[in-house]
C-alpha cells in the first residue's frame, strides 16, 4: 500500500482508501474527470451482469474517493456486495493502494477534449452543495468563470494542491495520466483510449472482456457496444442511477453532454492551443504525449 500524499478536496479524499479490503476479482476504473468514467462503468455493468436485467448502477458502483458520501455507509456497501465489484477512482496511481491481484482499467483522453467536457461539467455544477461541510483548511471550489478562455488559463496554469501546477480548481489531469502511464506495462493494468473506444467500441469491449476474464462473443460485444453508446447511456442513466446527478443543473442531461471529440478546434485560439502544447511537453513524457494526442485521431483532429 502506498499513499504518498493525501488528496483532500471538496470532491475527494484519498484517505478513505485506507478502509479498502481488496478481493482478487475486483476491478478498479481509474480516470481523470470527464474521460469516460461512467461509460466504462456501464460497460462493466454489462460484462458482469448482462444487459437484460442488470441491477441499478447505484447498487453496484463504488467511488471510494468521493468525499460527499458517508464513509462508513460506503465501506459497508462495498463489503456487503457478494457479486464481482467494480470501483472507480479519479486519483493518480500514487494516491491509492496497489494490489497485484486486482485489475485496473485506465481510460485516457486527449486533454483538450477533457477540457471541453469539463467546461460544461463545471459550468453546470452546484458548487455550494459541493463546498458544504468542508474540513478545516480545505479550499472551496469557486464558481465557474463565465468565460471559457478564463477557465482554460486557470485550469492550465494553476494547481489546487501545492505539488501540482495545473488542474485548478480540481486536481491535475496531466499528472494523473502520467502516473498511470508510467505503470502501463504491469500485467494487471489495461489502458483504453477514449477515441478508440468511441470509434471501435465492439473490439475494445472484447479486449476489456478478455482482460477481466469474461467470455463474450463478437455478436455480444457488438450488442453491448450498442447498449452502452452515448445516446443509449444518456437515455438510460436516470433509470439505472436515479437521482445520482443532483449536483448538476438538469441532472444527467448536463452531466452527459455530447461525448464527442475535437470541439476545441473551433473554441480555442492559436495561443491557447500552443499553451496546451507547452504544458503537455513540460509535464508528460514524449510517449505519453503521443499516446494521448496522436493515437486514433479523429479525421479532423491534429496533434498538439
Amino acid at each position: 500500500m502506498h499513499l504518498d500524499r493525501r488528496y483532500l478536496h471538496p470532491f475527494i479524499d484519498s484517505s478513505r482508501w485506507r478502509h479498502y479490503k481488496p478481493r482478487d476479482s475486483d476491478i478498479i476504473i481509474a480516470t481523470p474527470f470527464k474521460s469516460g468514467t461512467t461509460w466504462m462503468q456501464m460497460i462493466m455493468l454489462g460484462l458482469i451482469h448482462g444487459i437484460k436485467n442488470p441491477p441499478l448502477l447505484r447498487e453496484v458502483e463504488h467511488w471510494i474517493d468521493f468525499r460527499l458520501t458517508d464513509e462508513k455507509a460506503m465501506i459497508d456497501k462495498l463489503e456487503s456486495q457478494s457479486c464481482r465489484r467494480f470501483i472507480k477512482t479519479h486519483l493518480p496511481f500514487d494516491a491509492i493502494p496497489y494490489n497485484q491481484s486486482v485489475k485496473y482499467i485506465v481510460v485516457d483522453r486527449d486533454p483538450r477534449d477533457v477540457f471541453m467536457s469539463l467546461w460544461n461539467h463545471y459550468s453546470n455544477m452546484n458548487v455550494d452543495t459541493i463546498n458544504s461541510g468542508l474540513p478545516s483548511g480545505v479550499k472551496p471550489i469557486p464558481p465557474c468563470p463565465a468565460d471559457i478562455h478564463q477557465f482554460l488559463e486557470m485550469w492550465l496554469t494553476r494547481g489546487y494542491f501545492d505539488w501540482e501546477v495545473e488542474g485548478y480548481p480540481f486536481w491535475s489531469n496531466f499528472r494523473h495520466v502520467q502516473s498511470w502511464f508510467d505503470v502501463r506495462n504491469f500485467d494487471n493494468i489495461l489502458h483504453v483510449h477514449y477515441n478508440q473506444l468511441l470509434q471501435n467500441s465492439a473490439s475494445e469491449i472484447s479486449r476489456i472482456a478478455d482482460f477481466i476474464g469474461v467470455n463474450i462473443s463478437v455478436a455480444e460485444a457488438q450488442e453491448l457496444a450498442n447498449h452502452t453508446s452515448f445516446k443509449n447511456t444518456k437515455k438510460n442513466l436516470n433509470t439505472l442511477f436515479p437521482g445520482g446527478y443532483k449536483l448538476f443543473d438538469k441532472g444527467a442531461e448536463t452531466f452527459f453532454y455530447k461525448g464527442t471529440n475535437g470541439r476545441w478546434e473551433n473554441e480555442l485560439t492559436e495561443s491557447e492551443k500552443n499553451l496546451f502544447y507547452t504544458i503537455s511537453n513540460s509535464l508528460l513524457s514524449k510517449e505519453c504525449h503521443q499516446w494521448l494526442t496522436t493515437c486514433y485521431l479523429n479525421k479532423n483532429q491534429r496533434n498538439l
